[in-house]
């Protein structure tokens, strides 16, 4: 029972991801920074320029150090053979902890010395107040809230039902099998006997705690990093306000999607181990009572159909957060690359350096 509500449960996250790649993720839409860029004047238009090279720097900045913790991890995993693998476990939210923290360190200019005076004379307040996910989509506190649930709670379930492996840590799945028979002179099983097991490697709380540790790290900073994001104060000049709102909105859409296929990349590997723990933990042979069984002769060893049938949600459920994650990286990417463009405003407007 328990097995079945588990399967329909993947089963409804699974579709709800689908629908919401379809409909909110593919369908975004980019400003064109330049050209808001180039509406104001000849000094707005530096300032302007001043704020997106200080946008693409940090973002370069946010891409190496993401790079740097990915070879670390690799170092990590090669001279320590006996973490069994840690380090790449947590590699993508150390990652993004460290991107998330440039984020939040590295704060976008918005006063300038060349204001115009008359531009400074008019102090001006909005009566909206500004929340942390109003410049990103809005996906984008739902959906990593959502991943981090599941993860957190697939974390916390999976170290509930870990055991220790040789060297005592919590790394592999105990189960409970058909390990042998009672046999009668005529070869007859008489009784089927029962064996404990233990297989791995299973997200118990040796890789779950650090992983999960790591992930509300990663989720408190990218929030800070929204935060300052929507409360940053604004440029000056009325006719920079929509490239100020484009700006915001290429943050929040940057730190929202980074965040959410981080959390896709670093759920569906942990998630395709203990699908495979599961599946190995069904696999029992199919001892009979009044079997008559031939000397030497072992019956093949058969699959639980239940656990055979979550395993394989399991394995699908990693499959598609694969592709979501791929799906929203190639969507990071295109972010990314509106601010690595280079910086030439059109002729009419006069080009900065």
């Amino acid at each position: 029972m328990v097995n079945g509500f588990a399967l329909l449960l993947l089963l409804g996250f699974s579709v709800g991801i689908v629908l919401l790649v379809r409909r909110n993720i593919v369908t975004q839409k980019r400003s064109d920074l330049l050209s808001l860029a180039a509406a104001g004047t000849f000094v707005e238009r530096a300032n302007a320029g001043r704020v997106l090279r200080s946008l693409r720097a940090r973002t370069v900045a946010a891409l190496a150090v993401m790079a740097l913790g990915g070879a670390a991890a690799l170092v990590l995993h090669a001279e320590y053979p006996g973490a069994a693998g840690l380090p790449l476990a947590a590699a993508p939210a150390c990652m993004w902890i460290l991107a998330s923290l440039v984020f939040v360190a590295w704060r976008l200019p918005h006063e300038f010395s060349d204001i115009s005076p008359e531009s400074s004379l008019h102090t001006s307040a909005e009566l909206t107040p500004r929340s942390t996910g109003m410049f990103g989509p809005a996906w984008g506190i739902v959906m990593p809230a959502v991943l981090l649930g599941a993860s957190a709670a697939g974390l916390i379930l999976a170290g509930i039902l870990s055991g220790p492996d040789e060297r005592g840590r919590f790394r592999n799945l105990p189960y409970v099998s058909a390990g042998g028979v009672e046999l009668d002179q005529d070869m007859v099983v008489t009784q089927v006997q029962l064996g404990a097991g233990s297989i791995g490697p299973f997200p118990g709380w040796y890789y779950g705690l650090p992983v999960l540790a790591l992930l509300l790290v990663g989720a408190g900073l990218g929030l800070w990093a929204l935060s300052s994001n929507a409360r940053r104060p604004r440029m000056r000049g009325l006719r920079l306000r929509a490239f100020d709102d484009a700006v915001r909105t290429n943050v929040g859409y940057v730190i929202s999607t980074g965040f959410s296929a981080m959390l896709c990349f670093q759920v569906a590997p942990l998630l395709l181990f203990a699908a495979s723990a599961l599946h190995g933990s069904g696999m029992n042979a199919p001892y009979i009572v009044g079997q008559v069984l031939d000397e030497g002769r072992v019956p093949g060893m058969t699959a639980d159909p239940l656990l055979s049938a979550l395993a394989l949600a399991m394995a699908v459920v990693a499959l598609l957060l694969l592709i979501v994650g791929a799906v929203l990286l190639v969507r990071l990417l295109g972010w990314v690359g509106a601010t690595v463009r280079p910086l030439r405003f059109p002729a009419t407007a006069g080009a900065i350096a």
